[in-house]
């Protein structure tokens, strides 16, 4: 990936979707890995409560847990099917997608709504429902990267070999992410969020003008970017008149 500044609120669109499953999918094995080896000294053994050292395996388990479910969100993104990823579980396919299906829907969903929604009007934190090294990749694979290279695993062993976004791939995620702004019916489409995303949309149109010589896709460019334009002005009047400015 080029090492570029990014919107962090649509950086994950300059990525395939693979990629960001998989970039989940390597944080939760770094922080299983972080927490089991954190817990091989015995120095502190002589200060731990009763069944304390059970505690800290069943914590491990768990984000052993979490390790397993990124893998299969991973494999589903990848297309791989129910009957593999229940063979290499040892259980039906119907266990495996009963037991997954959430998890892979609630993936899915958090490509589109990254954040969930707030629990009263008022609320300023916003929650990730996107696993957080899926809504900042280009931050979270540096970090891995140089996780992996203190243990003598490369230079980029983490996104050296993540799958490559092509322009298709990721106009279709752009067009995802804009249906997806028009037709939540709980609230209006958030005009700076179109914003973001049409400029997206206007620069791929670009890109696709120059590459294939298709001055077609020039005139919708222009007309993305006039679009774009539009709708950061709506934004801008939403938010000077929340603020009481107008």
């Amino acid at each position: 990936m080029a090492d570029r500044e990014r919107d962090p609120d649509s950086e994950r669109y300059a990525y395939s979707r693979t990629a960001l499953a998989r970039l989940a999918f390597s944080a939760e094995l770094r922080e299983l890995a972080d927490r089991a080896a954190a817990r091989v000294p015995t120095t502190n053994d002589c200060w731990s409560h009763p069944g304390e050292p059970v505690g800290d395996a069943f914590d491990l388990v768990k984000q052993a847990q979490e390790a397993l479910t990124r893998a299969v969100i991973y494999e589903r993104q990848k297309g791989t099917s129910w009957e593999a990823i229940a063979e290499q579980l040892d259980i039906k396919k119907q266990s495996a997608h009963e037991r997954y299906k959430d998890a892979v829907e609630e993936w899915k969903l958090g490509l589109v709504e990254p954040f969930y929604p707030p629990s009263r009007p008022d609320e300023k934190i916003r929650s990730l429902r996107l696993h957080d090294a899926a809504y900042t990749p280009t931050a979270a694979g540096r970090r891995l990267d140089a996780w992996a290279r203190e243990r003598g695993q490369g230079e980029h062993a983490v996104t050296g070999a993540l799958p490559a976004l092509t322009t298709a791939e990721e106009m279709v995620q752009v067009l995802d992410g804009i249906n997806h702004l028009y037709g939540d019916g709980r609230k209006p489409a958030d005009p700076a969020a179109r914003a973001r995303l049409t400029d997206r949309k206007a620069a791929l149109l670009e890109r696709i003008a120059v590459e294939d010589g298709n001055p077609q896709a020039a005139v919708q460019a222009a007309e993305a970017r006039a679009l774009a334009a539009q709708l950061r002005t709506e934004a801008e009047k939403a938010r000077a008149e929340a603020e009481g400015e107008l």
